[in-house]
């Protein structure tokens, strides 16, 4: 891992450049390990500033037929990578080799063989190496341990920043994207996705619409390529699958519940093009009734 590192890191508290995974050369900051693992955490807090142009919060300027859109591959298929939607994977197998990728909230580490497979340079962190499931843990788990609010990464220092099922677990995700935006090289991608009508979980804080998402990105200085639902995971499937023991055995329910919300769209469709319609010109019932919102972004 520490080549991986090397020439990348900063002070989580000075924001000097470092070369060591033990102290701040500027500031004098030791650094704990674990679970043999080096812990940057900040250790105190600070403020930010954010600056917004005129009307930004006005849903209006969003353009929904320019963003709000399917990729051409989308969707997690079965039996790929945990979390891994495929056109995240259509983009991080067109990066020529070498190139950096940081995943926030890495989780058990499971894209880490996903990326060195296609010659990627691959970092994994998290904020601890136990939000888990048991069954992620052989896959190595993160390189090293921080907060996504204050990575501790100089700027400019990645080409990707992958973070799935991340964000709607951090208590300010406009400042967690702006830190992807800093670390990210111009033209570099921050891809993921994050909660939508799922329920409240594993401590989660913030459930995003695609504005929501829209927004969270433009405020961090990120450009929107493509927001997209997650088409496989409805908010009906999601409900049931993650209540609790008693509505798990009900999840087989939830696709004839689905059918049954988009049978009028369907209905409408068929009426007026004599044809059942595309997942494309279904999107936005789709959306409105996701489990997950998943994006592609890019810094200018």
């Amino acid at each position: 891992m520490t080549s991986a590192i090397d020439g990348l890191l900063c002070c989580p508290d000075c924001r000097s450049d470092q070369v060591s995974l033990q102290r701040c050369d500027a500031c004098g900051r030791l650094f704990e390990r674990e679970d043999q693992r080096p812990k940057l955490m900040p250790s105190g807090g600070g403020s930010v500033r954010f600056e917004w142009p005129a009307s930004a919060f006005s849903p209006a300027i969003i353009p929904d037929a320019e963003i709000l859109q399917f990729p051409p591959n989308h969707g997690q298929a079965k039996g790929a990578t945990y979390h891994l939607d495929a056109a995240h994977a259509a983009c991080l197998s067109r990066l020529p080799k070498g190139q950096r990728v940081l995943e926030v909230g890495c989780g058990g580490g499971q894209m880490r063989t996903f990326m060195r497979d296609r010659g990627l340079s691959y970092v994994g962190v998290d904020v601890a190496v136990d939000r888990v499931h048991d069954w992620l843990r052989s896959h190595g788990g993160p390189d090293l341990l921080c907060d996504a609010h204050v990575l501790p990464f100089r700027d400019e220092a990645f080409d990707v920043v992958y973070a799935s099922a991340v964000w709607e677990h951090l208590a300010f995700p406009q400042l967690a994207a702006r830190e992807a935006a800093r670390v990210l090289k111009p033209g570099g991608f921050c891809l993921g996705s994050a909660s939508f009508l799922e329920p409240w979980h594993d401590a989660s804080y913030y459930h995003m619409t695609p504005y929501g998402v829209f927004m969270t990105l433009k405020l961090a200085g990120l450009e929107p390529v493509n927001i997209w639902p997650e088409a496989r995971w409805s908010g009906f499937r999601a409900m049931l699958e993650m209540g609790n023991k008693a509505t798990r055995p009900l999840r087989g329910l939830s696709a004839l519940i689905y059918g049954w919300y988009l049978a009028p769209k369907v209905a409408q469709a068929w009426l007026r093009n004599k044809r059942r319609p595309t997942t494309d010109e279904l999107l936005q019932p789709i959306a409105q009734m996701s489990g997950a919102i998943a994006w592609i972004a890019r810094k200018p």
